[in-house]
C-alpha cells in the first residue's frame, strides 16, 4: 500500500480510540470469494444500496484510492491504508483530508463455503472531543444511523453474492444522510 504521511498516521491513531458503529453479516461464499469482489475497482456499485457511483482514482498494487458518490450527491474520497488479500482492508474516508473517518472491512471464513464480513466506522467527528460527550452522541444519534447504514451495505453485499444482480437503490429503506 501507499506510504502514509505523518498526518495520516496521526489521524489514524486519534481515530483508534473513538466510539464506533459496526455491522456484520454471514455470507454464502468464502472470504477469498468475497475479496475477489471487493478488490475490483468500483466494487461498491453492484451492491451498495446508497451508491450512485464508485470511481477508482488510483487502483494498483502500491496505492488504492477511489471516490463514492451517494444517491444524494455527497462525494467522499477513500484512501486505503491497509490491504490484506482475503482478510479485508482499512481506509480513511471523507470530503476533505482534515475530516476523514476510519473504516475497517474484515472478512473471516466460517467454513469452506461461508464467511462473515464486518464493517466498522470510527467517525472523525469524535476525534478530540471529550469521551463522555462522544459516547452520548454515538449512543443517541450517530451510532444508530451509522449502524443502519452499515447493515444496509452488508445486506446488499449478501444479496449480490447470492444473485449476481445489482442491488436496487435504497433496497433496504432510505437513509437520511445518503439517500435522495
Amino acid at each position: 500500500m501507499q506510504v502514509l504521511t505523518d498526518s495520516d498516521r496521526v489521524q489514524i491513531d486519534r481515530l483508534g480510540s473513538v466510539p464506533f458503529a459496526s455491522a456484520s453479516r454471514s455470507l454464502p461464499v468464502s472470504a477469498a470469494q468475497v475479496f475477489s469482489v471487493l478488490e475490483r475497482p468500483g466494487h461498491l456499485e453492484p451492491f451498495h444500496p446508497f451508491c450512485r457511483e464508485n470511481t477508482a482514482l488510483v487502483w494498483d498494487e502500491s496505492e488504492r484510492r477511489d471516490r463514492i458518490v451517494y444517491l444524494n450527491g455527497l462525494r467522499l474520497d477513500r484512501q486505503f491504508v491497509q490491504w490484506s488479500p482475503g482478510e479485508g482492508f482499512e481506509l480513511l474516508i471523507g470530503g476533505s483530508v482534515e475530516k476523514r473517518s476510519l473504516v475497517t472491512w474484515t472478512l473471516r471464513d466460517d467454513s469452506s463455503a461461508s464467511s462473515t464480513i464486518s464493517i466498522t466506522v470510527r467517525p472523525y467527528i469524535y476525534a478530540g472531543k471529550p469521551r463522555v460527550a462522544s459516547a452520548a452522541m454515538n449512543r443517541l444519534w450517530i451510532g444508530p444511523r451509522l449502524t443502519s447504514y452499515l447493515t444496509s451495505v452488508v445486506n446488499g453485499l449478501h444479496q449480490y453474492l447470492e444473485t449476481s444482480e445489482r442491488v436496487a437503490r435504497n433496497a433496504y429503506g432510505s437513509h437520511p444522510w445518503f439517500s435522495r
